[in-house]
Parts: structure tokens; C-alpha cells; sequence
């Protein structure tokens, strides 16, 4: 049987062993939590963990519809750098998707032309995991440049309270569309 064939057939068990996987690194009662709960708008981690991961493996694994694997990637990676998770635990997801095609590819015993087919997939998901990568320190900087305007104008705030017009630090810079500082874009 064909790597791909067998990559569709047990679309379903993959996609669960996958999730199982990516929800083990959240606290145990969050991970139940968020495989238990359904609705997406009691659960929105839970729900956008299972979307995004059957479209990152339709689009990656399966080559269909790969236009949507940018937003899906960016809702995982969004939803992790908000998280208390290193840099390498957040993009985790991509390596653990990785290891278990390489399992049932080897529980399913290819061959050697599986194991190619298998390598392009994997190639595939070195450049997803470089996007995410990439993806997630573009996160961090916007998760860091909120705090810090936040935190001058909380002392803004306080300045003006004080009443000392010559305290009252300027206005933090003007932000770019993209949500990037013009200063952290080198203009």
C-alpha cells in the first residue's frame, strides 16, 4: 500500500494520536478539558486545536486545499505564544506529527518506496515547522510591544495624576498595520 493511501485511510487515528500528543504538553486538567469539551465557544483552545490540526494535516500530510494551511498554522502558533511555552515547545507540534507518521508508517511496514514518499512528506513539515518558527517570534514581539505600551501608559497614567505636566513621558510610537513598531521594522 501506498504511504499516502494509508496516510487517508487513518486520517482519523493520526489526527488523534496527534492531538493526544500536543495536548500532553498543556497541565493535565487542561489537556482533559480541553479534549472533553466540544464547543467551540466553551472551549475555544480545544476547538482550534482540533481545526487547525485536521487542516495543517489535509494540507500538508494529504496536499489538499493548501491555501488554508498559512491560517491554521498561524491559529496553533498564535494560540501557543500567548502560552507559557519556550519557543521550542510552541512549534513542538510540527516534530510530534512527524513522529507519528514515522509510527504507523512502521506499524503499516511500507518499505523503502514508503519511506520516500514518507521523506517528502517530512520535507513538507520542515518548512511548516520553519514557518511556525518564524511565526511564533513575530508573536512574541507583538505580545512583547503590547506589555511595554501598556506599561507606559499605565505610567503615563500615573504622571498625569501626579499633576507635573514636565513628568508626562511622550506618547508611545505609532504602531504599523502589521502590528510591528516602525522601530522593530528597521524603518
Amino acid at each position: 500500500m501506498k504511504i499516502q493511501e494509508l496516510l487517508e485511510q487513518n486520517r482519523s487515528a493520526i489526527l488523534d494520536r496527534w492531538r493526544d500528543l500536543i495536548l500532553s504538553s498543556y497541565p493535565e486538567e487542561a489537556a482533559r478539558f480541553f479534549r472533553a469539551e466540544g464547543n467551540r465557544f466553551h472551549n475555544p483552545v480545544g476547538h482550534s486545536i482540533a481545526r487547525a490540526t485536521g487542516v495543517l494535516y489535509d494540507g500538508v500530510v494529504l496536499g489538499r486545499e493548501p491555501g488554508q494551511v498559512p491560517e491554521a498554522l498561524e491559529t496553533l502558533v498564535r494560540l501557543r505564544a500567548v502560552q507559557d511555552f519556550s519557543a521550542s515547545q510552541a512549534v513542538a507540534f510540527c516534530f510530534l506529527l512527524k513522529r507519528v507518521l514515522r509510527e504507523v508508517s512502521e506499524e503499516a511496514g511500507g518499505g523503502e518506496s514508503a519511506w520516500v514518499e514518507l521523506a517528502a512528506i517530512e520535507r513538507r513539515l520542515d518548512e511548516l515547522t520553519a514557518s511556525a518558527f518564524d511565526l511564533y517570534a513575530r508573536c512574541r514581539e507583538q505580545v512583547f510591544e503590547i506589555r511595554q505600551n501598556e506599561l507606559k501608559r499605565r505610567v503615563a497614567s500615573l504622571l498625569a495624576r501626579l499633576g507635573d505636566p514636565d513628568l508626562t513621558p511622550p506618547p508611545p510610537r505609532e504602531a504599523r498595520a502589521d502590528g510591528l513598531s516602525k522601530r522593530g521594522s528597521g524603518a
